[in-house]
């Protein structure tokens, strides 16, 4: 049938104590995120780092040309940053997206009308020295300004910095990346029948090119951005507890799976964490004839989720066999 390997892994800790949600502060539970997001901005020390970084794009006055050329070199850096922090985000996050869901998320999430929204939402452009005539409100300038201050950071504090830098932006961007994960979900499940040849296609910036997804809803940025509004909803965002479908369509879809090809029904075995009422979550890993295939990659709220969530990714494993 296949080859299974057998698990030895335990359970993660549940939630307070687990590495997985200790690399985002304040998450959980969700009114505590929102009270305490955005963070607030991190400070750039060098003063002339700073003053690059804030170079305006407009003004009525000609800039210096060698400071144009060095805040292009910082907007460069930044960029490089960025991808690196998003792409980080989104492996350690997302365990269970096969590369090419993490590239056409990565692409979103490093839109121009995406950065500049989050630049908004940490009052990034009040900073520049400019009369508010001059300051603009386009998606281009922001997110390049934001890109600026990103590639600042890193250049202010060294690599030694990247660490307390990376915890900023992945409490910074998870309610981005969340709602990019949910639009991602719901494309994938209504166009699972369909063999558009456009998807598998990376685009020569190492991402997937939107427009290659007709009614893909990361095609329109600004469902995840939302600007204008004075925070993400904090409600309508899932988390690694499996959001988006319901929970009994990934269970019945592996079991469907697996009677196409004449294989043994899934198997869970499901572990709670000893404790009671409302506090009580679970954790599942699915075998099949008698082998190891999948587990969730965390508690949930329910042994169903959990199942769900295991079935998600034992899909995503046998499909790629």
């Amino acid at each position: 049938m296949h080859s299974a390997s057998s698990s030895n892994r335990s359970p993660p800790q549940s939630r307070s104590g687990s590495p997985w949600y200790s690399r985002f502060p304040c998450i959980d539970p969700a009114d505590d995120y929102s009270q305490n997001w955005p963070p607030q901005m991190l400070r750039i020390t060098d003063p002339e780092i700073w003053r690059l970084v804030v170079l305006p794009k407009t003004g009525r006055s000609p800039l210096d040309p060698s400071f144009v050329r060095q805040n292009e070199r910082i907007e460069y850096l930044g960029h490089g940053i960025l991808t690196a922090l998003v792409s980080d985000f989104l492996y350690f996050e997302f365990i269970e997206y096969t590369e090419s869901g993490l590239l056409a998320m990565r692409e979103a999430l490093l839109d121009s009308v995406v950065l500049s929204n989050v630049c908004q939402r940490i009052d990034l452009p009040q900073c520049l020295p400019t009369a508010p005539a001059d300051r603009y409100s386009d998606e281009q300038p922001l997110a390049l300004l934001f890109e600026a201050y990103i590639g600042g950071l890193y250049h202010n504090r060294g690599a030694e910095g990247y660490s307390s830098l990376r915890d900023w932006f992945y409490f910074l961007i998870k309610p981005y990346a969340m709602m990019c994960k949910n639009n991602y979900d719901q494309y994938i499940d209504s166009h699972r029948d369909s063999r558009n040849a456009q998807f598998a296609s990376p685009s020569r910036r190492g991402g997937y090119s939107s427009s290659g997804y007709p009614g893909y809803g990361l095609a329109d940025p600004y469902m995840i951005a939302r600007p204008g509004t004075a925070a993400p909803d904090f409600g309508a965002y899932g988390t690694s507890h499996g959001a988006g479908r319901g929970a009994g369509d990934y269970i019945q879809e592996l079991k469907e799976f697996c009677e196409k090809r004449r294989w043994a029904q899934p198997v869970y075995s499901d572990t709670d964490n000893q404790k009671n009422g409302d506090f009580i979550e679970w954790f599942s890993s699915v075998s099949i004839d008698g082998g190891f295939i999948a587990e969730s990659p965390d508690w949930a709220k329910s042994k169903k989720m959990a199942r769900a969530t295991a079935s998600k990714m034992a899909l995503n494993k046998l499909r790629n066999l």
